[in-house]
């Protein structure tokens, strides 16, 4: 029996580098090279608006975790309490008492479950490398999902986002914290962009096309801060 041909995917060139054109969010094959810095290239999808860094230019996961080792944060930090607290509070008008939710995400100091858990929320942690419970995503629904500056690190935003959506009842949210870039001239000399483990960019036309793939309501209650409302 013939076997069915291996279909090349169409690749972007620049300078001579090949890079697969399919984007890693909705997987269409409509991206252009976006940008290339002193350390990296970006590349743009024309349908969903993600701008994210070829595979070549990604980290492996221990240089990654090695950075993410870095990061101080504690439920202790009144800063970095302060900083979650604009994210809490457009989040809790959104649930009801004793809600049940997951933080995705949530890092080496767990912090955003316990300001939650405080005000009376049920919260569990998952992570991939200092709380990795896979239960957790399995079989599981909740009234909310949260993830604070976690998306911009996805190397496969497609499988994480389709995740995140099924993990919510009818009616639940999932509050997304990230900076979304603007333009351009903005992204050329975006501190963001500086962090090499900072992979996957989005804008709010990004949100808006996951809203309407996956059947949701869309807020931009503050500054970084989106939440989506799945629809029964």
């Amino acid at each position: 029996m013939k076997k069915n041909p291996v279909l090349a995917l169409p690749l972007i060139n620049i300078d001579g580098q090949g890079y697969d054109a399919s984007c890693p969010l909705c997987l269409t094959s409509d991206c252009v090279f976006f940008l290339r810095d002193k350390k990296r290239d970006y590349v743009k999808c024309n349908q969903c608006q993600l701008i994210h860094v070829p595979k070549s230019f990604q980290l492996s996961c221990d240089e990654e975790k090695s950075i993410y080792d870095l990061h101080i944060n504690n439920p202790a930090d009144l800063g970095y309490r302060n900083f979650l607290q604009r994210f809490i509070n457009p989040l809790i008008t959104q649930l009801a008492p004793a809600a049940k939710g997951l933080d995705f995400g949530s890092g080496p100091g767990p912090t955003l479950s316990v300001m939650l858990n405080e005000l009376g929320f049920s919260c569990a942690n998952y992570d991939l490398y200092y709380d990795h419970q896979p239960s957790l995503l399995l079989d599981q629904y909740y009234d909310f999902v949260t993830s604070t500056e976690v998306v911009e690190h996805l190397a496969n935003p497609h499988l994480e986002f389709s995740r995140l959506f099924s993990l919510l009842k009818p009616g639940a949210c999932l509050a997304i914290m990230t900076k979304r870039w603007l333009s351009k001239e903005s992204f050329k000399t975006w501190h963001y962009i500086q962090d090499p483990t900072h992979i996957s960019f989005y804008n709010e036309a990004t949100f808006s096309w996951l809203a309407k793939v996956f059947n949701a309501s869309l807020s931009f209650p503050e500054k970084d801060v989106a939440i989506f409302i799945k629809n029964p």
